[in-house]
């Protein structure tokens, strides 16, 4: 593997402008979205008339274009980085400058993107993720591959050394300053290039598995209805639409009563064959060929047709884990895992900030119940041995049943307040003391009292002397499990109706998250909050 030139400044390939661009873009829509959606609402509805002034429009578009190419032809210009011994120095920015110093023993782990067009140039984009920060803080974009292999092997190396130097009492600091700088330098080359460690592969999916990804997923729902939003705001194409429906409905008239019948049926399950298609398309796109190993203390993962995601996590700075099922991965028997590094905020969207992006999360998007078992074994270790993520273990203990109460209250209130208001807004206040409106509050409470004793039933944790594990979910299920040394805080937290019966919610923040364990009881959760901090203040082990 050839070194890189140290202690030169240099920019990236020119390929890099198109990252930059889609970056520009992205960080203009997160930013101006809702403006630009604002006056396309009221040109709707002042029906503008983008005819008679499609000039002025279209040239309002094309600047606007200019200037985000611009700014991404100025971002790459200005976006230089430098390799030193023991860290990457990263320079960008036009008119907010900003300077990174990223030392490699601070690097804890090297995700890597490759989309059709990088992997035709032999081009990827490197993201370095630090511990104890909530974004990952350096990208190198469309850098040559050979550039990532030895950056990736060099973090390895500088984390071993870290980690040999902390068990055999070494100082790295005195180490460094009584060694010369061009032995340093020499040093760290042939670190960065002995060989890593052997990999483990621990899970490759098969297209079989892609097609359960994809029925298992939920976003042919969300297709469906962004389809529907958008046929109602098409007003170009609604006569069209509407033509279509009208043909296929007076086709459908013309039938026999039983012909009808299979005639609808048909046509809704088309429709349904062409969401689910889309989606596990779309898992295929995503996830084709995903493997999954472990080099060393770090679990890697890599998949994707088109555009090649890779993601490097390393075990210790792994604060939770979670095994998430709905009904058609129960029909399947599998589950889908995800472990949330130090800074794996959950929040819609991954991008944060501009130029900064948030820690990725290490996503096993399908697996069997002893693989996540194993998986939860070698990151807890020989800790939190008798914590299990199978949310079907008999071993988890269900909180109160005053949680049924409390949450069907919580679910048909809304209903009910809303369904009264409707009908004051309506002028028809005596309405509300009807049989119908009567009728209605009864099914929503009913309703809500079974989606209760549901969750209810699903709702339980599980804990030994080194961890815990929350329970939680409706037609599916999730668990939650985590080590009591990773916790960053615990609150105790109740109700009106918990003070009454002597319970309480534990609350425990992590770097990736909130736990929480409802209607315990209070003693209990003292004992656990008390528990809990005294394992973080006495642990001699780091929580990342």
């Amino acid at each position: 593997m050839n070194q890189p030139d140290f202690g030169v400044w240099r920019r990236t390939s020119p390929f890099a402008i198109v990252f930059f661009l889609g970056a520009t873009i992205r960080t203009i829509a997160r930013s101006y979205i809702q403006l630009v959606a604002s006056f396309g609402a009221i040109a709707y509805l002042t029906r503008f008339d983008f005819a008679s002034r499609g000039g002025s429009v279209g040239l309002a578009i094309l600047l606007i274009l200019f200037a985000i190419g611009g700014v991404a032809l100025l971002r790459y210009w200005f976006f230089r980085f430098r390799i030193e011994d023991d860290r990457v120095l990263i320079r960008q920015g036009f008119i907010k400058r900003t300077a990174l110093d990223l030392p490699f023993d601070r690097v804890q782990g090297i995700n890597v993107e490759r989309s059709l067009v990088d992997r035709v140039l032999g081009l990827v984009t490197v993201r370095l993720d630090t511990a104890g920060t909530i974004v990952a803080e350096g990208r190198l974009p469309a850098v040559g591959t050979e550039l990532a292999d030895w950056l990736r092997t060099r973090v390895d190396r500088s984390r071993k050394d870290a980690r040999a130097s902390r068990r055999t009492g070494e100082d790295d600091r005195d180490q460094l300053g009584d060694r010369d700088p061009a032995e340093a330098l020499n040093r760290a080359r042939i670190v960065a290039e002995t060989p890593a460690a052997a990999d483990r592969l621990l899970l490759k999916l098969t297209g079989a598995d892609m097609l359960r990804i994809g029925l298992a997923d939920r976003k042919a729902l969300v297709l469906a209805g962004a389809l529907a939003a958008l046929a109602q705001v098409a007003e170009p194409f609604q006569d069209m639409i509407v033509g279509i429906v009208d043909a296929v409905w007076s086709g459908i008239t013309g039938l026999a009563a039983v012909a009808q019948v299979i005639a609808v049926l048909v046509l809704f399950l088309s429709i349904a064959l062409v969401l689910v298609t889309a989606v596990v398309i779309g898992a295929f796109l995503r996830h084709y060929d995903y493997t999954l190993w472990r080099r060393g203390t770090a679990f890697r993962s890599r998949g994707g047709l088109l555009t090649q995601k890779g993601v490097v996590v390393e075990t210790a700075k792994i604060q939770q884990l979670t095994l998430a099922q709905n009904l058609i991965l129960r029909w399947f028997g599998r589950f889908r895992f995800s472990a949330l590094p130090a800074g794996a905020i959950q929040m819609p969207g991954s991008e944060g900030p501009a130029n900064v992006e948030f820690a990725e999360n290490l996503t096993v998007p399908l697996l069997e119940g002893s693989t996540a078992e194993s998986l939860r074994g070698q990151v807890f270790g020989r800790e939190a041995t008798e914590i299990t993520l199978l949310p079907g273990s008999p071993r988890f203990v269900r909180v109160s049943p005053y949680y049924i109460r409390a949450l069907t209250l919580r679910m048909s209130v809304v209903p009910i307040v809303a369904g009264t208001i409707f009908l004051l807004l309506r002028g028809t206040p005596a309405t509300i003391l009807s049989v119908p409106f009567g009728t209605y509050c009864l099914a929503a409470a009913t309703a809500a009292s079974l989606v209760a004793l549901l969750s209810w039933r699903r709702r339980g944790y599980l804990h030994d002397d080194e961890g815990l594990a929350s329970r939680k979910g409706f037609l599916g299920a999730r668990v939650d499990a985590f080590l009591f040394r990773k916790s960053q805080g615990v609150s105790v937290k109740q109700s009106p109706l918990q003070r009454r019966r002597g319970l309480a919610t534990l609350e425990v923040q992590l770097s990736s998250g909130v736990v929480t364990v409802p209607y315990v009881e209070l003693d209990t959760v003292h004992t656990l909050r008390d528990y809990i901090l005294y394992k973080v203040e006495s642990s001699p082990l780091r929580w990342h």
